[in-house]
């Protein structure tokens, strides 16, 4: 099976080549500076001669400077993917095609790539999209033979993760804005928070499954199990198991998901609640720096603790994510809108809200990433043993100093979760500090 894997992959490359040799990338807008342009030739030179770790020490110093040269960043992906870094290659093709969609000779080259990472649904898609326009008749018959190579078969990934987390207020549970995110918002109906820290563990898992219908859809399927153990205090232990299904629609500038599925939460040793729902999500490339992002979340909730807080809640993130130095870095603004619907309505509640994600690349393997949030909770109904509607507002920091040591996709990372929630009704305002050490590797 490896042998024939192999002959595949050789095959891949030879009929990519033979399709390369054809095929004209688009040219730059803006002309590279004379020493790139240099840089550029001798890394071509270097690329044809087979060494490619060489040309990528000559490229990539140069991307800093002419983040825009798309055909600097082709190069680049080249000589990522001879250097086996296929899923580096990946990123820089992926960056160009945001920008010139039209270039099959980069979705060839990525094709080729995602082939050779494994991700045979993506290399797939590519291909026949590929195909999907006007070729020479001799490239066309070459890449409906590599086509024939890859199986259509489902593609398998995941994640796992290992943290440690001191949290200075343990017994308000993983509230749904801070970095403990697992499912279904808690609500200690009748418990006003108290001043409980404990350190804990974060294991956490997750499966995904995605099978290629054709080169616009896809079927895809997440499984997950999430866990926080408290040190001296299990009954704040928390647990979500959740599942989630549906098919995802994709474009050149736009990807449509849709999940179906349910979540159940435990609390302690005991059942806490079960939800279930949908989470659909739109992510369109509006421009060549700007994405628009959509994420939704409607769902019916029941809780064991009571019933008092069982109905549908729903959860709607909009945001626009710049790209603003044409690298991975990003600042992201979003707008977040929430409602919960409760049997009384004195736990129901509508939420409004807005958050700021920057990612900044920090060289050397590491990277910042820092999320400041404020959100507004008004809830639905006049408290009488208080004398007034409760009405709360919620202001969270996450920073994380995120470092990948370049083993198996996996990176190390340091963080930290500060939250001050003020209500009109004292009895509830709490301060709260979470700091967390995490492992996480994706496969």
């Amino acid at each position: 099976m490896k042998k024939n894997a192999a002959c595949s992959a050789a095959a891949g490359r030879v009929f990519i080549a033979v399709f390369l040799a054809t095929v004209w990338l688009p040219r730059t807008a803006v002309a590279s500076a004379a020493d790139v342009t240099a840089v550029k030739a001798q890394a071509s030179q270097l690329l044809e001669a087979g060494h490619a770790r060489q040309a990528c020490a000559i490229l990539e110093p140069k991307l800093a400077a002419h983040s825009e040269d798309l055909v600097l960043r082709f190069l680049i992906g080249q000589c990522l993917a001879g250097e086996r870094r296929p899923r580096a290659a990946i990123i820089e093709y992926r960056y160009i095609l945001a920008r010139k969609p039209q270039a099959l000779r980069v979705r060839a080259e990525m094709a080729s790539a995602e082939f050779a990472a494994g991700d045979t649904a993506a290399a797939r898609t590519d291909l026949q999209r590929v195909l999907a326009h006007p070729l020479p008749s001799a490239v066309r018959v070459r890449l409906q033979a590599l086509l024939r190579t890859i199986p259509r078969r489902p593609q398998w990934s995941g994640g796992i993760s290992l943290g440690l987390m001191y949290d200075s207020n343990a017994d308000l549970g993983p509230l749904n804005n801070v970095v403990t995110l697992f499912g279904a918002p808690v609500q200690l109906v009748g418990k006003p928070p108290r001043k409980v820290g404990a350190w804990a563990v974060l294991p956490t898992v997750n499966l995904n499954y995605s099978y290629p219908v054709n080169s616009r859809w896809t079927w895809t399927a997440n499984a997950a199990a999430n866990d926080v153990t408290y040190a001296g205090a299990s009954q704040y232990d928390f647990d979500s198991y959740s599942i989630f299904a549906g098919p995802a629609f994709h474009t050149d500038r736009m990807s449509i998901l849709s999940n179906f599925g349910a979540n159940l939460a435990r609390l302690g040793n005991v059942r806490y609640s079960t939800s279930w729902g949908a989470s659909p999500a739109i992510y369109v490339q509006v421009s060549r720096s700007v994405r628009f992002d959509q994420q939704f979340n409607i769902q019916k909730n029941r809780y064991y603790s009571t019933s008092l807080t069982d109905g549908w809640s729903s959860y709607s993130v909009t945001g626009l994510q710049w790209h603003f130095s044409g690298t991975a870095a990003y600042i992201e603004p979003s707008v977040v809108l929430a409602d919960q619907s409760a049997r009384n309505a004195l736990y129901g509640d509508d939420q409004v809200g807005g958050l700021l994600s920057w990612f900044q690349p920090l060289g050397a393997r590491f990277s910042l990433w820092i999320v400041p949030a404020v959100n507004e909770l008004h809830y639905h109904a006049f408290n009488p043993a208080f004398g007034s509607t409760r009405h709360d507002k919620t202001y969270t920091l996450t920073a994380n100093l995120g470092y990948q040591p370049g083993f198996h996709h996996s990176q190390i990372s340091l963080g930290t979760t500060l939250t001050e929630n003020r209500s009109n009704q004292s009895l509830y305002s709490y301060d709260r500090t979470q700091t967390t050490l995490q492992w996480q590797m994706s496969f």
